[in-house]
């Protein structure tokens, strides 16, 4: 791992230390292997997004089964159009399962509150790694914080999806709550994206706020927050284009095109991710570190003179001559 470092900062101006982590920063995921961390959160990320997104289709189908239907298919929406049709279909066939709804509904539970747990242990792993620290913190301390942090993760996950994909009769009733006729829709709409961006926000946050302790301040996140959405929007347009327009995929694999498809989609959303988490510890090695505040030095005490003790007098004294 590279040694802290204050070249580039020299001047002291923060667009000159960005573009200096910007340039090191493809460097540095090439040499820590963010591919291969990218394809293990991959990994848990399908084990966690399937059961997630199940159990809130689920929650919604017992209140609304129509509903319900309107969001599998909104959901479906949000992945390339190639693995459209597979997601769909794994969703819609869990939904389905009426007979043991609620057991199904708890084992989806848990098993996305660990797979969720599992991918923020692999996401602090890989940012101790990035900024060259060992976590010494002891498991009574890490795992129930990361427990916690995995359960708002899920949190935030559904809240941001379900806000994107909302529409229909949720939206009518959502705009009779905020005002009436044409005005409460048109101020949900207007709602909308500024809270699914502060949703997205505080998912992004969550994830950056598992690495060292300097890497948890929310100000050092915010400039790899950002680089880490708007390569995550760029890269899945890209790749969306080239997934509908190549059709290499389809010729390669046929009917698992899909799942392949939503695979690799899911491991660029990832690899998104780590870049963003990369460049925060490339702008960490070129912050000088802030010196500790000095303690103050307590006064001295005054000591009382000893008593039935004569103090001599401060200075010196001149010796009179007798005559």
């Amino acid at each position: 791992m590279p040694e802290r470092t204050t070249a580039g900062a020299s001047g002291g101006e923060a667009p000159a230390r960005w573009a200096v982590a910007l340039r090191r920063t493809p460097v540095s995921m090439w040499r820590d292997d963010i591919d291969h961390w990218a394809a293990a959160l991959t990994y848990y990320s399908v084990l966690a997004v399937f059961p997630t997104l199940f159990v809130a289709l689920s929650v919604i189908g017992i209140v609304d089964p129509r509903v319900a239907q309107e969001l599998l298919w909104q959901f479906s929406a949000l992945v390339p159009a190639g693995s459209r049709p597979d997601v769909v279909n794994a969703l819609h066939d869990l939904s389905n399962e009426r007979s043991a709804a609620w057991v199904v509904t708890v084992v989806g539970a848990i098993s996305a509150l660990v797979s969720a747990y599992n991918y923020l242990a692999i996401f602090r792993r890989v940012q101790h790694a990035m900024h060259g620290v060992t976590d010494h913190r002891p498991p009574w301390r890490t795992i129930p914080r990361t427990m916690l942090s995995a359960l708002g993760l899920l949190a935030l996950l559904v809240g941001s999806a379900t806000v994107l994909v909302l529409t229909g009769g949720a939206v009518r009733v959502i705009g009779r709550l905020l005002g009436p006729g044409e005005a409460g829709s048109t101020a949900w709409e207007l709602l909308k994206w500024p809270l699914l961006g502060v949703l997205v926000t505080g998912l992004v946050l969550v994830l950056f706020r598992t690495g060292p302790a300097g890497a948890r301040v929310p100000a050092r996140g915010v400039p790899g927050g950002a680089l880490a959405v708007l390569l995550w929007l760029v890269t899945s347009a890209a790749f969306a284009l080239y997934a509908s327009g190549v059709g290499t995929y389809d010729r390669l694999y046929g009917s698992l095109a899909g799942i392949i498809v939503f695979l690799v989609w899911l491991w660029v959303s990832n690899l998104s991710l780590l870049a963003g988490a990369q460049f925060n510890a490339e702008l960490a090695r070129l912050t000088p570190p802030m010196a500790p505040p000095r303690p103050a030095v307590p006064p001295l005490p005054a000591y009382p003179p000893a008593v039935g003790r004569a103090t001599a007098p401060a200075g010196p004294q001149r010796k009179e001559s007798r005559p």
